[in-house]
Order: structure tokens, then sequence, then C-alpha cells
């Protein structure tokens, strides 16, 4: 195999890489530490999974989720790479047949918990066998500055010490700046290149419903969903109980998960979920890290989470595989003085602090009436430059608006009289005519702004409090009691030189009519997934190890009808080709024939499409076509210089007018042509040996671009 697209392509079935995974993939195979920040379901395992099948070695990858290495290896093993994992769930002997096939060196890759490099005589077992590459997995967990810091984890400082020639990759899906310095500091990483990928998931639609009746709301929504992978979140374990039992008696499958059951009960319960037995898992936060399950269809928080990065972490299990899902959350105001009860039972002071203001942003998002990507990306210090996203309630449903001109300065002028020293609770309490120990403590009876509402109940009036806030006419401090101050926006209003339209606060639906893929026949695909079920059962296996729910919504919008189209699916490698092609195409078939239903043209195909390359490749491409040489693309990009010749190689391949032969001396060119002809195309490393240190690799690489595009044509 002589590239890693078409090792992505054997292996995972994927023709395109996702942002970042190519530039990622070739440090590591340069063998270069390297550090990465990419949210869930972005791809992180591919950037360590991928280089193990090319690499001399084992790649050794530490790993706190104990319960998933098993589903995780046999995920590999799918797919054709041999892989394995040594923790507690093993007896002695199936560990001792591990470490034998580690050792005649039939494993690519070893999943392990953190916990086992302090095994008596484990590290002087690992310094027996050739390693490739250490990949650090939730390296997050080794910062004491981190949200899951697990003491085992600093343990990993010594590997550095004992494999001191041995790369390492770091992978996260959330750190701060400050986790992200503790990171590299602990695992010694060295010139690490940080890949930081986009915090925006474009299939999750966000939608935030008043929170009337909790358990009758899950109810209604988990039946327009039903059949369909979900996670409902509640804060506490009665509240579990109570849901899960509620859907139970309506028909729909589904089981609680807290810290309260029995360790057996919890893991049958996840597997149930993970192998589509129960369509809804209704749990405690406790649920879900690591879940490798990418067809979780929607989420659904019952209680307000305590800050945006839990929400972002927890809504990040919807839709992993990339297919349209949605995180459903239930708002009321008195979700915010529960948690403000569970933050003052914190130790110190400025854990309540940082508490507090967490929790002030949470409920800015609730409550907010603007874009709520916007607002989840801007807690990440990532900017979204559209006015829309066109997937999220406020975004969507066209709310009504009305002239609120009046009623901000209504609003506006009672925080003026306030002097900054009132939160939303009292404003609104004072705007309705409340009668309050506060207000009567301080007399706000007598203000002027003092029940001057009367159209609009208090919780009404929070709501478009919360909308000022969020348009900045109106700004919010920080700390266990937020404060109300105006900001100088406000002046135009309060002077009658502005008007302002406020949206009303009406319900909003669901957005559950989200369709997989518009063009998907349903009927084929319910099949399909029945399959696809029988097979995982047979196996004992999660159904998604299978084909992914992307394949099967392909399979039923392409009807590819022989062996070659089907092939040329997304997710169909060389060896889950062979494995289930044939019951699948016996499946189509025999669904389409009676129905005359013919193949249809697959729209994004093999690797070679033109254009089908990463933007890093285009960046690339576009200095080269400036004039630039390799050595300064290089040093603008911050990249190797055989990166950027694996960009422009790439692109040359696909078609692009790059102009190639500059970059290789015209009297070196036929010595190479003639070593190509006599050893073939498929290795560079015999190449170099016959040609010796007069040649690059980066040399040969570009002129076997040119042999290879003469062949295609």
């Amino acid at each position: 195999m002589s590239t890693i697209s078409e090792a992505l392509q054997k292996y995972f079935g994927h023709t395109s890489f996702r942002p970042l995974q190519e530039e990622i993939i070739t440090d590591v195979l340069e063998k270069k530490d390297v550090f990465v920040l990419m949210p869930t379901g972005a791809g992180k395992s591919l950037c360590y999974q991928l280089p193990a099948v090319f690499q001399t070695g084992v790649t050794i990858v530490i790993s706190p989720l104990i319960a998933l290495m098993k589903d995780q290896v046999d995920g590999l093993r799918e797919n054709g790479i041999k892989a394995g994992f040594l923790n507690s769930s093993l007896s002695a002997s199936n560990q001792q047949k591990v470490k034998l096939l580690l050792r005649s060196g039939k494993l690519s890759l070893l999943y392990i918990a953190p916990e086992r490099l302090k095994a008596d005589g484990f590290m002087k077992f690992l310094q027996q066998i050739p390693i490739a590459l250490f990949a650090i997995d939730e390296a997050h967990c080794i910062s004491e500055w981190g949200h899951d810091f697990r003491k085992d984890y600093r343990e990993l400082k010594k590997l550095r010490e004992v494999f001191p020639s041995i790369p390492v990759i770091a992978l996260t899906a959330t750190a701060t700046d400050r986790v992200q310095s503790d990171i590299v500091e602990q695992l010694q990483l060295r010139h690490a290149k940080t890949y930081k990928a986009s915090f925006n998931r474009p299939n999750l639609h966000y939608i935030v419903l008043k929170k009337d009746d909790p358990i009758e709301q899950v109810i209604a929504y988990s039946k327009k969903r039903e059949g369909e992978s979900g996670i409902v979140y509640c804060q506490t374990r009665d509240r579990v109980e109570q849901v899960a039992l509620a859907l139970q008696q309506v028909g729909i499958k589904a089981l609680p998960y807290h810290a309260g059951l029995q360790d057996d009960v919890r893991r049958d319960h996840q597997e149930q979920f993970i192998h589509d037995d129960v369509s809804v898992v209704v749990a405690t936060i406790a649920f879900g890290m690591g879940i490798d399950k990418p067809n979780v269809r929607f989420i659904m928080h019952v209680d307000l989470p305590h800050n945006l990065e839990r929400y972002y972490q927890e809504t990040g299990r919807a839709g992993r595989d990339g297919l349209a899902s949605e995180c459903i959350l239930l708002f009321s105001y008195a979700d915010r003085e529960t948690i403000k009860y569970f933050i003052d039972q914190k130790e110190t002071e400025s854990e309540r602090a940082i508490a507090y203001t967490q929790l002030s942003q949470m409920v800015n998002f609730a409550q907010s009436k603007t874009c709520r990507r916007k607002i989840l990306l801007g807690y990440f210090d990532e900017s979204f430059s559209q006015n829309q996203c066109e997937a999220c309630d406020n975004c969507l449903s066209h709310k009504d608006t009305f002239d609120g001109t009046i009623l901000a300065q209504k609003i506006l002028s009672c925080i003026y009289r306030l002097q900054g020293g009132f939160g939303i609770n009292h404003v609104a309490n004072i705007l309705v005519g409340a009668k309050t120990k506060q207000i009567s403590f301080y007399h706000h009876e007598r203000l002027s702004t003092y029940a001057i509402v009367d159209d609009y109940s208090k919780n009404e009036l929070k709501e478009h409090i919360g909308e000022l806030i969020a348009l900045g006419y109106i700004e919010q401090t920080i700390g266990k009691y937020p404060t109300l101050r105006l900001t100088p926006k406000s002046v135009a209003i309060l002077k009658g030189e502005e008007k302002l339209l406020l949206t009303k606060p009406d319900q909003i639906e669901a957005l559950s009519d989200l369709q997989i893929n518009k063009e998907m026949n349903q009927q084929l695909f319910d099949e399909l997934r029945r399959l696809r079920k029988r097979l995982a059962d047979k196996k004992n296996l999660p159904p998604y190890m299978i084909f992914p729910d992307t394949t099967l919504t392909d399979m039923a919008t392409y009807f590819p009808q022989s062996i070659e189209e089907l092939s040329n699916i997304r997710g169909v490698g060389e060896l889950k080709l062979q494995t289930y092609g044939k019951e699948f195409l016996r499946a189509i078939v025999a669904y389409c024939e009676p129905r005359s239903i013919a193949s249809q043209p697959i729209r994004k195909r093999r690797i070679h499409n033109q254009h089908s390359y990463s933007s890093s490749t285009n960046q690339t491409v576009a200095l080269f076509r400036q004039g630039l040489s390799i050595e300064e693309i290089a040093k603008r990009r911050e990249f190797v210089p055989s990166t950027i010749i694996k960009h422009l190689v790439r692109a040359y391949l696909q078609g692009e007018d790059v102009d190639i032969d500059k970059l290789v001396p015209e009297e070196k060119q036929p010595e190479i042509i003639n070593a190509f002809h006599e050893l073939g195309l498929d290795r560079l490393g015999p190449i170099k040996e016959r040609l010796g240190e007069s040649y690059s690799y980066g040399e040969l690489e570009i002129v076997r671009a040119k042999l290879l595009r003469e062949k295609n044509k």
C-alpha cells in the first residue's frame, strides 16, 4: 500500500479525510510529537489508528475507558486491523495470549489503561517489544486544572524517561489554554504542533423549550423519534428512575443508568443501548464518556447542566456519524436555584466563584433569543461568521416579533434607578409590582418603575431581560448574585432614538421532522437496518460495527446492485466488502428488482476525484502558484518541506494544474523513471536504495506522481 488515502479507503471505507486528520497522520508517520484538540465526533481516533497499519512496531493507546476497550478493538478487527487490549477484564491466561501476540509482532495496536503502567514488570515488558507510538487519549486527565483529573495519568510522564525516542500523540476533546500547557509539560512533548479543530458541529440542531411538565415532554418527544437512539439526561437518580419508568409504560424501550445501580446492571444497560436492544437511556451525567455509538439521534436535557462545557460534551454524543441529530434542553429558572444550592456546598470561595460564572453563562445560553451556535462557539473562543446557523430554534423557528421599544425603556429605566445593584429576579418583581421582603427592605415600591408593567408575567419579563442581555443593551455581572447594569448601547433606546423589536415568548416546538437524508428510501433503510441487527447479534457486536447509519443511508439512496457499485459506498472497506457485501447486495437487489429501481450514480466517488483533498492542500497549491518555493511555503505554513511536497503531489494526482516538473532537475528524472520501471511504483524504499543519497524521497515521490498520472490517463 503506497498512500494513506488508499489505506483510509481499504480499512475504513472513506474516500476523504476530515479536517486536520491528514496533516496529523503525516506528522505521526514522520515520528513527531503531536497535540490534538478535537471535539467529540471529529475523528481523533483515526489519527493514531491509521498510522498503525504503516508503522513497524505497535501503537500503545492509553485510555481510561476500560469498559469500552473491547468495543474499540472489535471495531478495528472488523476493519481488518490487528488490535488487542490488556485490562482487568481479561483472565490471566488471556492476558498472556495478548502478550504473546505482541512479542511475535502480530498486533498493530494495543489498548491499555493508565493503571497498567504501574503493574509490576509491565514497563520492562514494554521495553522488550518494538513500539512505534504512544497515543494518550483523554489527555486532559493528566492535568490538575482539567475537569476530569486522574492521578494515574501522572504516571504517564515516566514514558518519556523510559522511552525517550518514541513519539507521543496526546488527544483530548476539550482543554483550556492552561490545561493544554499542562498536558504538554507533563508529557514532555517535544516541539509538538497543536492541531485544534473547529468546535462547530453543523449536523447538531440546538433547541431550548420551556420546562412545563418534563416527564410528559420527554414522552411526547420520544414518541416522535420512536425507534431512534437517544440519551435523556437528568440531574438526580430519582428523576432518572421516574422518566425511565414513564417511557417504559408508554411502550418505549428505555432503561435507567446512574451510580445507584449495581455495576453489572449498569454494564448490562449500556450494552443493550450500544447493541440497539433499547432505544433510550435515561441517565445522570455519569453516562456517555467515550461512548462510540455513532447513531445517537437525540440528546435531551431534562434539567439544566451546570455549565456550557458539560452541555457541549453531553450534546456531542449525538450525531457522531455526521447525520442530522437534535439536542433538546428543557429550561426553567427554578433549575438555576437548584444548581446554586449545590454550588454553595463547594469548599473554597474560588471554586464557588468559578461555578457561579459558569452557571450564568449556561442560563444566558438557555434564555437567549440569538443564534445558539454562535453563543456556544463563542464560549470556546471561536467566532461564527454567519448571522444565522439555520440549525437552532432561534434561527429556524422564525418567531414573531413586536415593537418592544416601550417595554425595553421600562426595563432599562428600572435598572438605571437601581444603579446596578440587583439581578434579573428583583428587577422583574419591581416591574410587575410584586410584594417581596427584598422590595420592602429597600423601599423599592417607591420607585417610579414599580408596577409599571401589567401586560407581561414575571417569567415573560425575565425572558425579555435575557434577550436584552444577549443583544448587548444590558450587562450582567458574574458571581453568586449576578447584577444588571446598562451599557452605552442602551442610551439610544432610553432617549427614544432607536426602535427595538423583541421576540414574542411563545412555546417553540422541537424540530422533530429532521430527516437523515431526504432522498433516502426509508423502507429500504429499515430493511437494511434489520439485516445489520441480525448479523451483529450473530457476532455479538454493536450493529454500527457492521456498517454505520451513514453507509446504510447511502445504500438506500444510491441502490448499488453490483459488488463494484457497493464498493463505492462510503464505509464499505475492503474486508467488510468481502465479509458482508453479498448479503447486503442480495437485500438491495431483492428490494429494487420488483419495483424496477435502478442504481443511481454516486456523487462522491473514489480517492482520485478532483478537489476531494483538504483545504490545507488548497492553501499550499495557491502559494505554489504564486511562485513560492517549497521551503518558503513550509516556513509560512509551519510545516516541514516533505508535507508541502505531499500536498502538491496529491493535488497533481487529482487533476490540478500543478507544474511539478520544476521541483525535480530535468537531468535526474530519466534515471528515476528507469528505476520505477524496473522495481515498480508501489514502494519508494527500494528506489531510494537503488539510486542512493543523491536523490531525495521528495524527488522520488514527485516523479512517481507523474508516472501514476500518465498511467491513469
